[in-house]
């Protein structure tokens, strides 16, 4: 007998506890200031964790043995003496002083045994800076302990849901890396409006993943002006930096050239300025209540930027190290293409985006209302334009007739180029 279509089934969900932070307690647990103590974190290592890094080692030695191998051959080429290129290579050691041949047969080794036998997860013990391996799981769960008390307990989900509630879940599910944040955080709805974003089950079946290219802009607030005193010299001496938070984050797909990011992001603190003249934010932007936008909370942004880092996209900007520094987030250098980096001279000054576009592409950008749309697709064909540049052996010299231009102009705009 079929179940009535408004019944559903439950649905049927484990987890695992992955970590725990604790606020262990001074000695004197008798002590009636209970603030006296700091925090330790138990955290899960997987078990594959010791075979990916071994596969890295493994995948690093070989590099090194064929570079060796090809700078031994061009070598023998040379001196008509190529007999002892593959003992060279093999006798060519890391800063461990053992032979590369011999670590290859060691990490081999030490993989196969990985494949032979299962182990439990390891849980290690982070105190300070001091990280060490714990050997009975017990202690993690010890929560009626008198010397500590959990403050967060972190558990992941370890199966899917019941048959009837597949549906767009597993639509999205098929991702081409193991990303610890889930696709369905593309779906956040606004906080001002309810309503999600412009993204279809198609889009976010087709997210860019490893090696594709998106564009990234990012727009601040300042939530901390800058604090400063006059020194008895009648010098200016800074107290208090200025510290800004993420005000707005724009992400374009760079194959489709289709936005797939265009948040407005509600800062935890007070807005101060909102440097409208340089982030076109203002302050009904930001309003939760008036907000026209796709309004978001700095969580929910930074993972959608640490989905795509996951799923190995190379995210290309102008002045990114200023943008994931704001948003709180660490991107593997070589997945940044940085335009601010690519159009710069050593001892020189790094060129403004937007001259850069008025030079490079031909076009002032910018002149009414600062859009970080049009900021992320002029940084991705910029670094088109150096790529051409490359491929035809001018990048060198257009980037000495831009510095040149840049001088004589003082980097100002609307001025004819000579290019």
């Amino acid at each position: 007998e079929e179940l009535p279509q408004q019944q559903i089934l439950p649905i049927e969900k484990s987890y695992r506890l992955d970590a725990v932070v604790s606020f262990v307690r001074a000695k004197d647990v008798s002590s009636h200031s209970s603030c006296e103590g700091h925090h330790v974190v138990h955290v899960r290592a997987p078990t594959d964790l010791k075979g990916k890094a071994l596969g890295r080692q493994l995948y690093q030695i070989e590099r090194c043995i064929a570079e060796r191998a090809k700078d031994r051959s061009n070598d023998s080429h040379l001196n008509n003496n190529g007999n002892d290129t593959l003992n060279d290579s093999a006798n060519f050691t890391l800063v461990s002083g053992v032979p590369l041949e011999e670590r290859r047969h060691q990490v081999n080794e030490q993989i196969r045994k990985l494949q032979e036998k299962e182990e439990p997860d390891q849980w290690l013990l982070v105190n300070g800076f001091v990280v060490t391996k714990v050997d009975n799981s017990d202690d993690v769960r010890s929560f009626n302990a008198k010397f500590k008390e959990p403050s967060i307990v972190l558990y992941r989900e370890t199966t899917s849901g019941a048959a009837g509630n597949k549906g767009k879940d597993e639509a999205t599910s098929d991702e081409p890396r193991d990303t610890m944040v889930p696709v369905s955080v593309m779906e956040t709805k606004s906080i001002s409006n309810g309503h999600g974003p412009n993204l279809s089950i198609s889009d976010l079946m087709n997210l860019p993943t490893q090696g594709d290219l998106v564009a990234i802009d990012a727009e601040f607030v300042c939530v901390q002006p800058e604090e400063s005193i006059i020194s008895s010299s009648g010098s200016k001496e800074i107290t208090s930096e200025p510290r800004n938070a993420l005000a707005r984050l724009s992400i374009i797909d760079c194959r489709t050239d289709d936005v797939i990011v265009d948040d407005y992001v509600l800062p935890r603190e007070p807005v101060v300025d909102y440097l409208t003249r340089f982030s076109g934010i203002r302050q009904n932007d930001l309003d939760v209540s008036e907000s026209p936008h796709h309004l978001v909370t700095p969580q929910e942004a930074y993972l959608k930027v640490r989905l795509l880092m996951e799923r190995g996209c190379i995210f290309v900007g102008h002045g990114l190290s200023q943008d994931f520094r704001v948003i709180n987030i660490c991107i593997p250098p070589n997945q940044i293409i940085d335009t601010a980096e690519i159009f710069h001279q050593p001892n020189q000054r790094y060129i403004s985006l937007r001259y850069l576009t008025n030079y490079a592409l031909g076009r002032d950008m910018q002149q009414e209302v600062h859009d970080s749309i049009e900021d992320a697709r002029a940084a991705h064909e910029l670094y088109m334009k150096a790529l051409s540049l490359k491929e035809e052996g001018k990048f060198d010299d257009y980037l000495m007739r831009l510095y040149a231009h840049g001088h004589r102009t003082q980097f100002k705009l609307g001025v004819v180029n000579d290019k």
